[in-house]
């Protein structure tokens, strides 16, 4: 069967006697683009209809890279398979309603694009580096963003994605320095979003993510320095390393309802501003350096669930006053967790934790106490507690302890290991701290002066804090989800307990 193909050209004439084409409307078959221009390729406006297929794709991609515009919303596009022909990356089979990979790689002029109604996959590097592509729509039959898809399209805007959207590909939309908004909301098919694939995104703002995604891949927004809002839904998921690494404006992040089991390496190195975080109380362990040198962090609530703190997870947290573990199973504290957290004034670790890396608590010179609740000293490894002056320190252990702790190489070192009045006071709160529910009104009371009280939900959201410098403190519930809180309390002599209390509505 013969091509049919109508062209409908429209000159500008530049100077004379030259003259250069510079849009064209033309009606073709699949394979028939090249007959239809006749190899004048001058054009910076296409607009197709009819049929195309990878070897159209393949000859704009080879003869008319000056393109500002291309206009397929006409056309549809066909499958293409002839094992003897390779195009656009040594490929042979091309399937159909699919943009073919790097159809448009380097067009640096291309600045709008029309996209098939029944398009349902942008294919690897298909605009990447379209460094002027300002209006794409994607049709909502996309289901598919290819690998560095759109990679360093630097003028393209807070793409509009379609609910029908699975995936999103490794560095689809890395250095898109425009973005200003990601929202998935209404992407309810959306399991998963590739590795850095927003990564640098600078003019990033804020992200709106929907309950459908199950994985976000390593470096998902790292380096995205303007961020600052981050809505997860209720979700089962997964992420990799350093998914929000060096997000430098990000103030809060709330995980609580992710049913996260592990939180990566790196998941929030480098962000500067990061004061409030909320765990979900499915974490099992912190991975190495997951909140490295969040230097804004000023006090955070572990799950109860939480076996492992892993190398670096709070190194450089300058400004961490307190940390509370929940006794129930922290066991492994890593190398290096809190080096150099200058703000601790004191660290009480669980009767759980059987091994402690080394230089965990390396610069921590601020620390007046440590409190130990294990009855046999934990597994030191080297240095734990170097550059922090121990000989001034204070160690508290249970009175039927001390002469271990007293003998065991560095936890002697310590300039003054507790009388028994000391340690009753530390490791037994609730002999002077008493709480009582009336409704939902909270009451609580202490034998000494409450310089700052908190309560958290199991997850580690924080719900309450208050500064009441009293022996007596007033907290309405009522607005609180859940019946099972934690509460920390630090009294005026810098001493901390953490108690797990019940509000029982009668």
């Amino acid at each position: 069967m013969k091509n049919l193909f109508v062209i409908t050209t429209a000159l500008l004439l530049i100077g004379c006697p030259n003259t250069m084409a510079q849009s064209i409307s033309v009606e073709i078959t699949s394979g028939g683009l090249e007959k239809a221009l006749g190899g004048d390729n001058n054009y910076t406006s296409l607009a197709i209809r009819g049929s195309i297929d990878v070897r159209d794709f393949a000859y704009i991609n080879q003869h008319i890279d000056g393109l500002v515009s291309i206009d397929l919303s006409q056309c549809e596009i066909t499958g293409y398979d002839n094992r003897e022909e390779q195009y656009l990356g040594y490929r042979s089979h091309f399937e159909a309603n699919e943009i073919p990979p790097a159809a448009f790689f380097g067009f640096a002029s291309l600045e709008s694009v029309k996209l098939p109604e029944n398009v349902t996959a942008i294919n690897d590097g298909a605009f990447a580096g379209c460094t002027k592509l300002q209006n794409i729509t994607l049709p909502a039959s996309i289901e598919t963003i290819g690998d560095y898809a759109f990679n360093s399209c630097s003028a393209l805007d807070s793409p509009a994605f379609p609910a029908n959207l699975k995936t999103i590909g490794d560095y689809a939309y890395d250095k898109c320095s425009a973005i200003k908004l990601l929202d998935f909301t209404n992407c309810t098919r959306l399991q998963e979003i590739g590795a850095r694939a927003f990564s640098l995104d600078t003019c990033l703002n804020t992200i709106q993510l929907s309950s459908s995604i199950t994985y976000i891949g390593d470096g998902a927004w790292a380096g995205c320095y303007n961020l600052q809002k981050v809505n997860l839904q209720p979700c089962t998921l997964q992420m990799g390393d350093a998914v929000f690494a060096q997000c430098r404006s990000l103030q809060q992040i709330d995980l609580s309802q992710t049913w996260l089991q592990t939180l990566p390496a790196w998941s929030f190195s480098g962000c500067r501003a990061l004061t409030t975080v909320a765990f979900p109380s499915s974490l099992t362990s912190i991975e190495e350096g997951a909140f490295y040198y969040c230097e804004a962090l000023t006090a955070t609530s572990l799950p109860a669930g939480i076996t492992t703190l892993s190398d670096f997870a709070f190194a450089g947290c300058n400004a961490l006053a307190s940390i509370t573990f929940m006794e129930e199973g922290l066991e492994q504290i890593g190398r290096y967790t809190f080096y150099h957290n200058a703000a601790a004034d004191s660290v009480a670790i669980p009767a759980t934790v059987a091994y402690i890396g080394d230089h965990a608590f390396d610069g921590c010179i601020n620390a007046r106490s440590f409190l130990s609740l294990r009855d046999m000293p934990a597994e030191l490894g080297e240095l734990v507690f170097a550059n922090m002056n121990v000989e001034e320190k204070s160690l508290y252990v249970r009175e039927e302890s001390i002469a271990i702790y007293s003998s065991t190489p560095q936890w002697q070192d310590f300039g003054y290991i507790n009388k028994p009045s000391a340690e009753e006071k530390i490791t037994a709160p609730e002999k002077y701290i008493k709480t009582s529910f009336e409704h939902y009104l909270l009451r609580v009371s202490s034998t000494d002066i409450m310089d700052e009280v908190r309560l958290y939900d199991t997850a580690g959201l924080l719900l309450e804090q208050s500064s009441p410098r009293d022996t007596e403190v007033t907290i309405n519930t009522r607005n609180f989800p859940g019946n099972i809180y934690i509460l920390h309390i630090t009294t005026a002599d810098k001493r901390q307990a953490a108690i797990k209390i019940a509000r029982i509505i009668r």
